[in-house]
C-alpha cells in the first residue's frame, strides 16, 4: 500500500481501560499482551472503553496496574463505555467517527470482538469494510452461545431478551468475520463454530487459524522453555492436591465441580481441593461447601493477584479440576499445561486440542460429574498413572508460551493482512 501510516497496528479490544483522575490503567494480563505485541510491531494504537469506577469496585478479581511504563510507540485511545443499548446508540456516531480516523492512520488492523451493544472491535470491523481495508478478527469463545447458557436459569422475560440478543450477535459477527481476511479463533471451540463463515475454502483471500493465547509472565522465568513440577506429591503426603483458578461465573459450573468433590469426599478419598478466584457465585458456592460439610477438603483463598504465589499453587498441584460448559478458550488451561499439571475436566474441542499430541490429560462427556468423579478417583488410585500423566502435561505445554504464540499472532497478521 502507498498510504504512510503513523502506527503499525491498531488493536481494538473488549478488555477496559480504568481511569482514576488523571492516571490511566489497563487490566494486568492486557498490558503484558501489549508488551508481546511490541516484540513484533513498532507502534501500537490500542482503543478500549473504560470501566466506570462503580463498576470496577464490584469486580475485585480484575488485577489493574498503570501504564505510564509503556513506550511512547503505544498509544491509547479511551473508549465510551456503552454495554446498554440506549448508551450505545447515543455515543455510536461520534465512535464510529474515532475509528475511522484510527483506522486511517494503522497499516494492520485487528478487532477482538465479543458482544453486541458497545462491542467497538465489531463496529471498527464494519468501518474497515467500508473503507475497503484488510483486518483481521480475534475471539476466544462463542459468545452468542456463552449469553444463552447464562440465561438457562433466568426468568421468562430475561430469556427472552438474550434469546434476541443472541440472534442480533450472531447475525452481527457473522458479517464482520465473514468479511475479515484473517480469522484469529483461539481454541478449536471458537475456530470449529467461526471458521465456516469465512468460506476459506472457496476462497483463496481468507485465512483461519486456531490460536491460543497465554500470559505466563511471573508464572515462569522468561528463560525458561520447561518446568519440572514435583511428580511425587501424592506418594509423600498421601493425598492428591486438586486446583482450579478462575472466576465464581456460571461458564465455569463451579456447582457442578463441587459436585465432582462431593461425590469424591463420599467415597473416602484422599484428596485437598482449591478453588481461586472471585466472581458472582462465590458466595453461593461457599455456602455449598458448609452445607455439604467439606470445610475441611475444600479451600476458597478467594482471587490470587501475585502471579508468583499462583504459579506456586499450580505446582503443587496434581490434578486442574475443571467443569467449562461453554464454548470458549479458557487460558487457565494452557498455564495448567504450560506448569506440568494434567488437566481434568469435561471433554471440548478446546481441551481435546490441547492434550492431543501427548495426552496429559483426561477428558469426560460435558455435565457428567460421576463420570468425571470416577476419573479423579482412578488417578487417586494410581499414583503411577497420575505421574505419568503430569509428564505427558508438561510436554503438552511446552509449546505454550507468551512469546511463542504472540509471534505466531504477529506473522499471521503481517503475511494475510
Amino acid at each position: 500500500m502507498s498510504n504512510v501510516f503513523k502506527y503499525q497496528m491498531l488493536l481494538v479490544l473488549p478488555v477496559p481501560f480504568r481511569r482514576v483522575g488523571t492516571q490511566l490503567y489497563m487490566e494486568q494480563q492486557a498490558h503484558h499482551g501489549i508488551r508481546r505485541w511490541l516484540d513484533s510491531f513498532e507502534s501500537l494504537i490500542v482503543a478500549a472503553p473504560v470501566m466506570p469506577e462503580w463498576l470496577v469496585q464490584r469486580q475485585p478479581e480484575i488485577s489493574w496496574v498503570p501504564v505510564n511504563d509503556l513506550p511512547l510507540t503505544v498509544r491509547l485511545v479511551e473508549l465510551p463505555w456503552a454495554y446498554r443499548v440506549d448508551h450505545f446508540f447515543r455515543t455510536l456516531t461520534k465512535t464510529r467517527y474515532v475509528l475511522g480516523q484510527l483506522i486511517d492512520e494503522s497499516r494492520y488492523l485487528q478487532f477482538a470482538v465479543g458482544g453486541l451493544w458497545g462491542d467497538w472491535a465489531a463496529v471498527g470491523a464494519l468501518v474497515a469494510q467500508n473503507k475497503k481495508r484488510k483486518y483481521s478478527v480475534h475471539t476466544d469463545r462463542v459468545e452468542h452461545e456463552v449469553i444463552l447458557h447464562g440465561a438457562k436459569n433466568a426468568s421468562l422475560h430475561r430469556k427472552m431478551r438474550v434469546n434476541f440478543e443472541s440472534f442480533l450477535m450472531k447475525n452481527l459477527h457473522k458479517k464482520v468475520i465473514s468479511i475479515c481476511d484473517l480469522g484469529l479463533f483461539h481454541g478449536m471451540d471458537t475456530y470449529t463454530a467461526y471458521q465456516g463463515w469465512m468460506g476459506c475454502v472457496d476462497k483463496e483471500d481468507k485465512h483461519a487459524f486456531c490460536i491460543h493465547d497465554i500470559h505466563d509472565e511471573n508464572l515462569l522465568e522468561p528463560e525458561h522453555t520447561q518446568v519440572f513440577p514435583n511428580l511425587t506429591n501424592y506418594l509423600s503426603s498421601g493425598f492428591v492436591n486438586i486446583f482450579y483458578a478462575g472466576r465464581f461465573v456460571l461458564d465455569k459450573a463451579p456447582l457442578q465441580w463441587l459436585g465432582v468433590v462431593n461425590l469424591l469426599h463420599q467415597a473416602a478419598a484422599q484428596f485437598h481441593a482449591v478453588w481461586a478466584g472471585d466472581g458472582p457465585m462465590r458466595a453461593e458456592f461457599e455456602s455449598h461447601v458448609k452445607g455439604l460439610g467439606l470445610q475441611s477438603v475444600v479451600e476458597t483463598p478467594g482471587f490470587v493477584e501475585d502471579r508468583a504465589f499462583l504459579a506456586q499453587r499450580y505446582c503443587s498441584a496434581d490434578i486442574f479440576l475443571f467443569t467449562h460448559i461453554t464454548p470458549e478458550s479458557p487460558r487457565c488451561l494452557l498455564e495448567a499445561l504450560r506448569l506440568g499439571v494434567p488437566i481434568v475436566g469435561y471433554d471440548s474441542a478446546f481441551a481435546r486440542d490441547l492434550i492431543t499430541h501427548h495426552g496429559g490429560g483426561v477428558l469426560v462427556p460435558c455435565g457428567d460429574q460421576l463420570a468425571l468423579a470416577e476419573a479423579v478417583q482412578a488417578l487417586i488410585d494410581s499414583p503411577e498413572k497420575l505421574n505419568q500423566l503430569k509428564n505427558c502435561a508438561i510436554q503438552d505445554g511446552a509449546r505454550f508460551t507468551s512469546r511463542a504464540v504472540f509471534e505466531e499472532r504477529a506473522r499471521l497478521i503481517k503475511a494475510y493482512t
